[in-house]
């Protein structure tokens, strides 16, 4: 059994000396000099704090660097990773989008934005030193280096060499690839092959990226391009999956190409919906973002001065509009709802990205729908009328009015569908043998309880993990997903988001706290936090995330939930005592 170094942190052994702190950031500093420390340099932060309760006690917090690690899970990009070889969870930050997908799921407030605000910044274990520095000079005994088994580590499976289970899993994003690496951790010996419609390894949330020209398509690799050499799989690009025949158990393709398999996940995703608007189906210059494909036949459509129209004013419809203004073009986002990002934020939060926006040269049209796509004799976009008769000329069109479920070749096959495809706690299908994982699959949503469609990053890797897991032989279940989390940053102002941003009815209390550069809200009912909005300051976001997904009593904290600047170490509940 392989052991792993781990910090233990004992808060009743803390003096608040801050010398755990002060050794962080001389570490991490360009000059590494414990004689002199500029306390006022931005570069200077540590990547550990010490946190004083409302009685005054101090705590210290550094990273657990935890064996389930959300921010892995949570990242996008690849750069959050565990290290193969010391099992720490390290951070990459040239491969950083700056996504803050991080921070919004980080517990312990223990991962933030760099001084530019432009990557993240988390402990590394001062792994060249072999030792962590805030160890060495904690002098209390309150930070401490154990050893723990490392339960992420392979089984012995020596006696499952002659027994090869045949995996088939369909797509290579976020949940086909988590699948793909749980079943290698407990199947070595299994023949795991990924078969995707789309030629390379990418992650959709870096699409912006490609657009803007701030990466390139080998940059959106978030598995390295050695996963699946490394890992024994087969990787079969180009193969867009028409039928699967579930009594023979074989899947084919468009192309003629077919296969067999032992075990099969579904993880092909979503695709783009196109809303019901005169003449939208028949236009041309109209364009989806949803794939790498989208991504590039918009910049070759993009010249600067070209007037473009956003239909949606959520997450990718202004992805979009940011990147796109980096290309010169003239874009203006049209939004039904009264403002933008209806789904993440509430009124006064959207409104500083209206101005934002604006203030970069982008129109931002809320409360009006889209009634006509005017056309030229060839079919080309001429401009959009609105509701209210007003009209907007264009040259090309947007559509980023959300996505449904990738389900269009099940048919006859007997799987149960509603919205998305019907799965229990373990993935499983309505057939024997087929699961399902990712945008394409209907989970219990955990703030609102009830079986949902659970579209984000975080809820694909963990439903295709535990997928994976149970493919090859373990009896794992995933009680739910949170799907009203959001992490997002616009022309430099970040915001995570949690649950309603909004209270449902007048029987909710709000919490609020505003300034220039800041705005915090907090929604709460009978002691459950259900909503929260972080924007600007993101500092403590990870932590109200968690209180809310373990729906944890805050009952004595409430009329000072935004006052204090506090951390998971002041509700026990949430405490792994060591």
């Amino acid at each position: 059994m392989r052991m792993l170094k781990v910090i233990v942190i004992r808060p009743n052994l803390c003096k608040g000396c801050k010398n755990c702190q002060f050794a962080c950031m001389v570490a991490h500093s360009e000059e590494k000099s414990p004689y002199f420390l500029d306390l006022t340099d931005p570069k200077n932060q540590a990547r550990n704090t010490v946190v004083l309760g409302y009685d005054g006690t101090p705590s210290p917090l550094t990273c657990r660097h935890c064996q389930e690690a959300p921010c892995v899970t949570a990242c996008p990009s690849g750069a959050m990773y565990r290290d193969s070889e010391s099992g720490l969870v390290l951070h990459n930050q040239e491969q950083c989008a700056g996504c803050w997908m991080c921070v919004m799921s980080c517990p312990y407030d223990l991962i933030s934005p760099d001084s530019r605000g432009r990557v993240a910044v988390k402990c590394d274990f001062c792994i060249e030193n072999g030792r962590p520095y805030c160890v060495e000079n904690c002098p209390t005994g309150a930070l401490s280096l154990e050893e723990i088994k490392d339960s992420n580590e392979e089984p012995d499976t020596e006696e499952k060499k002659e027994e090869r289970t045949k995996y088939l899993i369909i797509g290579a994003s976020a949940a086909g690839l988590a699948c793909a690496a749980a079943i290698r951790r407990e199947d070595p010996w299994g023949q795991v092959t990924v078969i995707a419609e789309d030629s390379l390894v990418y992650s959709r949330c870096l699409l912006k990226d490609i657009i803007s020209g701030a990466r390139n398509k080998e940059q959106l690799n978030f598995v390295g391009e050695n996963f699946f050499a490394d890992q024994g799989i087969e990787f079969i690009p180009g193969k867009k999956v028409t039928a699967i025949d579930p009594e023979q158990k074989m899947v084919f393709t468009q192309d003629g190409w077919k296969t067999t398999y032992d075990k099969l996940l579904i993880a092909t995703g979503a695709k783009p919906v196109l809303p019901p608007v005169e003449n939208l189906a028949s236009a041309k210059q109209v364009f989806v973002l949803r794939s790498l494909e989208d991504a590039e036949r918009i910049i070759d459509s993009v010249d600067k001065n070209k007037r473009v129209i956003i239909l949606g004013g959520g997450l990718v419809g202004l992805e979009a509009a940011e990147a796109l203004t980096t290309k010169g073009a003239k874009v203006t986002v049209i939004e039904l709802a009264g403002h933008l990002l209806p789904l993440q934020l509430d009124s006064f939060a959207a409104s500083r990205y209206e101005e934002l926006f604006r203030a970069h040269g982008v129109g931002i049209v809320t409360g009006q729908r889209a009634k006509k796509i005017e056309l030229d004799e060839n079919n080309n976009v001429l401009g959009v009328e609105l509701d209210d008769q007003g009209y907007l000329p264009c040259d090309l069109l947007i559509v980023t009015a959300g996505v449904k479920p990738e389900i269009s070749f099940l048919s006859d096959t007997g799987i149960a569908v509603n919205k998305g495809i019907i799965v229990d706690q373990q993935m499983r299908t309505s057939i024997p043998d087929i699961y399902a994982a990712g945008d394409v699959c209907e989970n219990r949503e955990i703030l609102t309880g009830k079986v949902s469609l659970t579209p984000i990053w975080p809820a694909a890797v963990a439903q295709g993990e535990v997928a994976g897991l149970n493919m090859a032989g373990k009896d794992v279940e995933l009680d739910g997903t949170f799907a009203y989390q959001n992490a997002m940053s616009f022309f430099g102002l970040p915001t995570i988001s949690f649950g309603w941003p909004e209270p449902p009815d007048d029987s909710y209390q709000v919490e609020t706290d505003v300034s220039p550069d800041c705005y915090q809200k907090v929604i709460y009912k009978d002691g459950r936090l259900v909503g929260a909005i972080f924007q600007g300051d993101l500092s403590g976001a990870g932590t109200f995330g968690a209180l809310i997904k373990e729906e944890i009593d805050t009952s004595k904290y409430q009329g000072r939930l935004l006052s204090t600047n506090y951390t998971y170490y002041l509700f026990p509940e949430l405490v792994i005592r060591d």
